[in-house]
């Protein structure tokens, strides 16, 4: 396989749940990973396109996907295997080669528009062109003693925003263990919030930089505003699993001013896992556990304003959620079903029982593959027609997108 190759190794299928369209695009290799559940991150804007990481032949490529016919275009490959952002974390793949030289999909960013698709490896930033496998380097070097969290696309296409957070201690100088003496997260840790111009001069601007130990993986652009910036803001001692209990995770970043202010102050639980934009722009969502039992989910306004805010007790503690592009509704793939993709909608009742409805089963295996290669990450289009997601089974990861435009 070369770049620039096309073939087709997709199959395509009625859900038997749902009887939704769904086609598996990948078969073949041993991990294949999408982008995260941050809206407008994966997808080409006409829908046509998805980009996605794939970990085969002894090398990690960049892919398009036809998500029509199933045709795979590979657009990119390094000799490596294992992200390096992952492997200091303490997230690696388990492979015996893995040498930190690769790259995963969460560290994957489609600008919609450009058609060109964003990525870390190593210590650099690229970005390659789908239609034409044209890639180039758009930051050289992150430094030594940072890692990249995942990246994200200003809503005019002109920048690149991305969290670092501080390497490991012990695996910098060109160094790396799998089993370190210390875990990353007994570490005090270092956060800056930086952009680079996706044109590609090489330069990072600073925009905002924690004053205290702290580190995040996700930042991302409003879509409709390029001036507004939201992040995780991760403190110790838990970090990314629970923060310091007490401080709000969802922050908010005027990247003119360079002021940051929380989201919002008060949540059912101390803690919001995973947080999303709507696609208009207007609010994010988010859902978190409740110390007591059961899991809370809501939309709050960019100005703090609840718009909907629910606890439910059956729910699960984690699992992904991401805006549905047409319905008032999240997608969500863990938190009431361990198997299943299914809306929630916040337009419908409230307080005593969940408004779901199934949308196809996903069967991921999870926590077979570690770090986060098992994890659905459950992503649409812009126009609501697919939703994308990975599902790993028997060791291995693919790709699926269903038609969900009915």
């Amino acid at each position: 396989m070369e770049i620039g190759d096309t073939w087709n190794e997709s199959e395509s299928y009625r859900d038997e749940l749902t009887g939704r369209l769904v086609r598996r695009l990948t078969s073949r290799g041993r991990i294949n990973q999408t982008p995260t559940y941050h809206t407008n991150s994966g997808f080409t804007a006409n829908g046509s396109s998805l980009a996605f990481a794939s970990v085969r032949e002894g090398r990690t490529w960049i892919i398009r996907a036809d998500v029509e016919s199933g045709d795979l275009t590979a657009l990119w490959k390094t000799e490596g295997i294992g992200d390096r952002n992952y492997i200091h974390r303490g997230m690696s793949l388990d492979f015996a080669d893995v040498d930190g030289r690769g790259i995963c999909g969460n560290r994957v960013c489609m600008a919609p528009r450009s058609q060109v698709a964003v990525f870390s490896v190593g210590r650099q930033m690229l970005a390659v062109d789908v239609r034409t496998s044209q890639a180039r380097v758009i930051l050289d070097d992150c430094g030594d003693e940072w890692i990249f969290g995942a990246p994200c696309v200003s809503p005019d296409e002109q920048y690149v925003a991305v969290a670092l957070s501080s390497s490991h201690p012990e695996m910098r100088g060109g160094e790396w263990t799998l089993n370190p003496q210390k875990a990353y997260g007994e570490y005090a840790h270092s956060l800056r919030i930086v952009r680079i111009p996706l044109a590609g001069c090489g330069k990072m601007e600073v925009l905002y930089e924690h004053q205290t130990p702290a580190q995040s993986a996700h930042c991302a652009f409003c879509p409709t505003d390029g001036n507004l910036l939201y992040f995780d803001l991760d403190l110790p001692p838990r970090y990314w699993s629970g923060g310091d209990g007490q401080t709000p995770r969802i922050w908010l970043l005027d990247v003119e001013a360079r002021n940051i202010r929380p989201l919002k102050e008060e949540y059912p639980g101390p803690f919001q896992i995973h947080q999303a934009w709507l696609w208009d722009g207007s609010a994010l969502c988010y859902h978190g556990h409740v110390p007591t039992g059961g899991g809370y989910f809501g939309i709050a306004d960019i100005r703090g304003n609840v718009v909907w805010e629910e606890v439910f007790s059956e729910a699960l503690t984690y699992g992904h959620n991401t805006p549905d592009a047409r319905r008032n509704a999240l997608i969500i793939d863990g938190m009431f079903s361990r198997d299943k993709l299914q809306w929630l909608y916040w337009d419908r009742g409230s307080g005593e029982a969940p408004a779901l409805e199934p949308i196809c089963i996903h069967g991921t295996e999870w926590g077979s593959i570690p770090g986060q290669y098992s994890h659905p990450h459950p992503l649409t289009d812009a126009d609501g027609k697919w939703v994308s997601f990975t599902s790993a089974r028997g060791g291995r990861s693919d790709i699926f997108v269903a038609d969900i435009s009915q």
